[in-house]
């Protein structure tokens, strides 16, 4: 810790140091421009914690862990005691470095070394010593940026994290801009958990990761990590490796001391209660407006002063009920469901000797399978095993390297990409709707507002779309065609958790084909009635859900 001094006093000693508490934030505010994420947060971070933050996308969740890691500039107070924060880089700004890694992680090493000698001389000088308010400020940042142990870091455990990851050396020299989505995840994972920190800070440590790395993420951050605070969208990841969850919601963070499932059990009986609560209070509003503009007009046509004060009074107690928000406003709005035409039962597609590579390496080879109407089919496998590549086969946007597939000519197929990567990114969010769905733009405006899109933002093009945009943009592109048959890859990443139940109800109830990717394992169970793995080149068929195949393979 420095021990760069102020009128007799150190860095060190300015911090409030305390066994019970490793962190205490005090009236934590934080907005862009006029508009506040969250405001007036007092929260305690107690030593052994395991806690789940979630919040709707927006909400500030990111922004708040760049507040305690010393990255952002804030209102009020986050005082520490002598520990040290590891944060996951959010995936958004990693995502297009043009470094490789290493020259990633020296560069990073060099702007908190700039940041830090910038903040010991404006906290030097005279004029900000006397300011108490502006002095409390840099003293918060400097001391949340000393939290870093990237300061001390010889990176001689990122190798070991990389390893357990299976990142090899060959993807270390590659920049990062071009390497795939998994393979970012496990560098981000990598830098943050190789750091001697006493606190992790895992901001979608999930995303894009497969099945079989997902479980030992959540092994090791059981075995390994006494403190984290994450954030996901993986529900059972969430309940595994978190004891407690914070709810970031309307600008305020309510703590539920229970595991995931149990909170979001409690979570929607907790809404349900306040929903009738403001379905109470707007009928009783309604109705004392109503009698007040009957006995207006009564007064009106009997010249009643008396019926006038009435009226009066009764508006104005109307306006005195407590205004309620209707906390499902914009959950229960979208109830997704897939319209399609019913077929007989026959083959779909069919698979013939179909093999796939890449210049010299072979994804997967001698596939031979049929899929039939009706079925709902999960394809899992390690990351780079070629699962979208075989989504991407199915639609027809790849061509087999050998072998041959055949399609019933009758279907109409939708296709989910997460990222929207095949489509024109310069294209606006009306004009996408408008060419993919054939409808006039006037007719998709309820859509696009039952989807939780503002007019304001209808000419936002697609290329500034953020994850959860890109995701609900989808699926309500998918929900306006008739489909037969949906394949989907990764359809859950970046929704809210009550967007993600809606659409797992939605694909349970459709009566086409499905075939999709997805590592969340609770909306695999819940839509999956087969799994195709792929590995070692070959494709495996499995009849049941996810868990059902987990039993099978550990009695192998």
């Amino acid at each position: 810790m420095s021990s760069l001094t102020l009128k007799g006093k150190s860095m060190q000693n300015l911090l409030n140091s305390s066994k019970e508490n490793m962190i205490s934030i005090q009236n934590l505010s934080k907005g862009f421009e006029r508009e506040n994420l969250f405001e007036n947060i007092n929260l305690v971070i107690h030593p052994k914690e395991k806690i789940a933050f979630v919040g709707k996308n927006g909400s500030g969740k990111t922004t708040f862990f760049n507040c305690l890691a010393g990255k952002e500039n804030f209102e009020g107070r986050i005082l520490i005691s002598e520990i040290k924060i590891s944060l996951m880089e959010q995936d958004q700004k990693f995502s297009n470095i043009d470094k490789t890694f290493e020259e990633y992680l020296n560069n990073k090493k060099e702007k908190l070394e700039e940041r830090k000698k910038q903040l010991e001389q404006e906290i030097g000088n005279p004029e900000i010593y006397e300011n108490e308010n502006k002095f409390n400020s840099l003293m918060d940042e400097y001391t949340l940026l000393l939290t870093d142990p990237s300061f001390n870091s010889e990176q001689e455990g990122t190798r070991e994290i990389l390893d357990k990851l299976g990142i090899d050396k060959e993807l270390l020299n590659q920049r990062i801009k071009n390497l795939s989505g998994g393979q970012k995840t496990k560098l981000r994972l990598a830098e943050c958990l190789s750091k001697k920190a006493d606190l992790y800070l895992l901001d979608e440590p999930t995303n894009n990761l497969d099945l079989e790395t997902r479980n030992w993420l959540e092994n090791y951050l059981n075995i390994n990590i006494e403190n984290l605070i994450v954030i996901s969208h993986d529900r059972y990841f969430m309940n595994k490796v978190a004891e407690k969850v914070w709810d970031l919601e309307n600008k305020q963070i309510k703590e539920w001391k229970y595991k995931f499932r149990e909170y979001l059990d409690r979570k929607k009986s907790y809404l349900e209660v306040l929903e009738q609560k403001y379905i109470d209070t707007t009928r009783r509003k309604e109705k004392m407006l109503e009698s007040a503009r009957e006995k207006r007009q009564w007064a009106t046509v009997h010249r009643s002063k008396k019926l006038r004060i009435l009226a009066d009074r009764m508006e104005r107690d109307a306006k005195k009920l407590e205004d309620v928000e209707n906390p499902f406003d914009f959950i229960k709005d979208i109830k997704i469901d897939f319209d399609n035409k019913s077929l007989h039962n026959c083959t779909i597609f069919r698979l013939e000797d179909v093999e796939k590579k890449f210049e010299k390496k072979v994804l997967f080879k001698d596939i031979n399978q049929e899929i039939d109407f009706g079925e709902k089919i999960c394809v899992i496998g390690g990351n780079g095993m070629g699962k979208s590549t075989l989504l991407k086969i199915l639609i027809g946007n790849i061509k087999p390297s050998e072998g041959n597939l055949y399609l019933r000519k009758d279907i109409k197929v939708g296709y989910f990409d997460q990222e929207l990567k095949d489509v024109n990114q310069e294209q606006t969010i009306v004009e996408f709707l408008t060419q993919e769905t054939k409808k006039d733009e006037y007719k998709l405006i309820p859509y696009l507002l039952k989807y939780g899109f503002k007019k304001d933002n209808f000419q936002k093009k697609i290329k500034y779309l953020s994850g959860g945009e890109k995701g609900r943009l989808n699926i309500l592109r998918i929900t306006l065609e008739k489909n037969n048959v949906l394949i989907l890859d990764e359809p859950t990443n970046n929704l809210d958790i009550y967007l993600v139940e809606s659409l797992e109800n939605a694909l349970k109830n459709f009566e086409g084909t499905i075939v999709f990717v997805s590592h969340d394992r609770y909306f695999v169970d819940k839509v999956a009635t087969r799994i195709l793995e792929i590995k070692d080149k070959k494709i495996s068929s499995f009849s049941g859900n996810y868990s059902e195949y987990l039993e099978y393979k550990k009695e192998m």
